[in-house]
């Protein structure tokens, strides 16, 4: 009887260990298949991205913002019309990073380059042309414009959050 029951007893841990094990695999097997539907959705957020950029770059957006860019950088006159294509898409791409939708690194890189100097040029006509109607006319611009700049690195080197060490004295 006392060995059946000392069976029992290294049966019992044999099956604890096996659940142990079996709960282990499981949850590497559900983490990696989590990890991979990540790296599918920042995918999908840079390829959102481009999509914007090559939208961005069409031929009437491409007129409208370089007489929008004159008229920041050199006061020049533009028409209504230009202002409100390049304002719009910079409001798109807003929501679009706020809903987690494009890669909001990718946009400050690709966007922001003309972002600010429309801001900075034309941020005070953007809000003196905001109506009740229209209350954020312009935001997306502003936002992107207000982000950090990207820092400059190398084309194929990733991004570090680690500060430059300072260089050696010289005595």
């Amino acid at each position: 009887m006392s060995e059946r029951m000392n069976l029992a007893a290294w049966s019992g841990v044999l099956g604890t260990w096996i659940s142990i094990a079996a709960a282990g695999v499981g949850g590497y097997t559900a983490l990696q298949t989590y990890n991979e539907e990540v790296a599918k959705m920042e995918d999908a957020r840079v390829v959102q991205t481009f999509a914007l950029f090559e939208m961005f770059n069409t031929s009437e957006r491409l007129q409208s913002r370089q007489r929008v860019m004159d008229a920041a950088n050199n006061a020049t006159p533009f028409e209504g019309h230009d202002l409100w294509v390049t304002l719009d898409f910079f409001d798109a791409l807003q929501i679009c990073v706020d809903r987690n939708l494009c890669d909001q690194d990718l946009a400050v890189r690709l966007f922001q380059p003309y972002a600010a100097p429309i801001w900075n040029g034309l941020g005070d006509e953007i809000i003196a042309g905001r109506t009740a109607s229209d209350p954020n006319m312009g935001s997306g611009v502003q936002w992107l414009a207000g982000l950090p700049a990207p820092s400059a690195s190398s084309p194929n080197e990733a991004p570090s959050d680690e500060p430059e060490p300072e260089p050696a004295a010289t005595p």
